[in-house]
């Protein structure tokens, strides 16, 4: 589609100098936009990785806390749990990699988690505790890889939207319309020199 722009030598010039950027925008998104893909791909295998560590551990944790509190009552097990002073508390830091923003999540313990007497119980129910400690954790760590994740697919979804904005819309105007005012000013210019021919020749001719 042609550019509403004066067929100008001015405006010729200055298309010339947007066409030179937007081929030269074009490639360092293009680049940006290979780099970003690789980036997702390393982060989707490590999240696909950690989540499927993180189920099995799970379903292992799940096994062992119906075993290890088989012969416990509800009430029992609740009071066990009743003095747990225990508590985590969030916080969020900020990452860049290739200027994609995304958080990063951090826990911070706090209280005792086993308030109980350990000689009341299975050595199978502390293990099952800590474990459930060390779950959570990287409950948060996949948290931080998942969103993370996110960030660099919008960064994606952004950088392919004006890569096809410039390969498919600016760049064939750009073209397009300089290849029009180009040949309107070699139009005008072989009228002129037409013009001059003919003046040229009235002169002679008188």
């Amino acid at each position: 589609m042609l550019i509403n722009v004066n067929p100008t030598r001015m405006e010729l010039l200055r298309l010339k100098e947007r066409y030179v950027f937007a081929k030269r925008g074009h490639k360092l998104l293009k680049d940006k936009l290979e780099g970003l893909m690789r980036d997702f791909l390393d982060v989707a295998n490590k999240f696909i990785e950690n989540r499927k560590e993180l189920d099995e551990k799970f379903m292992h944790l799940q096994r062992n806390f119906y075993v290890s509190t088989a012969d416990i009552s509800t009430d029992e097990l609740f009071s066990l749990l009743l003095g747990s002073s225990f508590s985590v508390d969030m916080t969020v830091e900020e990452e860049s990699v290739m200027n994609v923003k995304f958080p990063v999540f951090k826990e911070k313990e706090r209280g005792i988690p086993y308030s109980y007497p350990i000689t009341f119980t299975h050595e199978e129910i502390d293990i099952v505790f800590k474990e459930m400690k060390e779950i959570l954790k990287e409950i948060i760590t996949l948290s931080s890889v998942e969103r993370e994740l996110y960030c660099i697919a919008e960064e994606i979804s952004k950088t392919r939207r004006r890569v096809n904005a410039l390969e498919y819309i600016m760049i064939p105007d750009l073209k397009e319309t300089i290849k029009y005012i180009s040949g309107k000013l070699e139009e005008m210019e072989r009228g002129n020199i037409a013009r001059l021919l003919k003046i040229k020749d009235i002169i002679r001719s008188h």
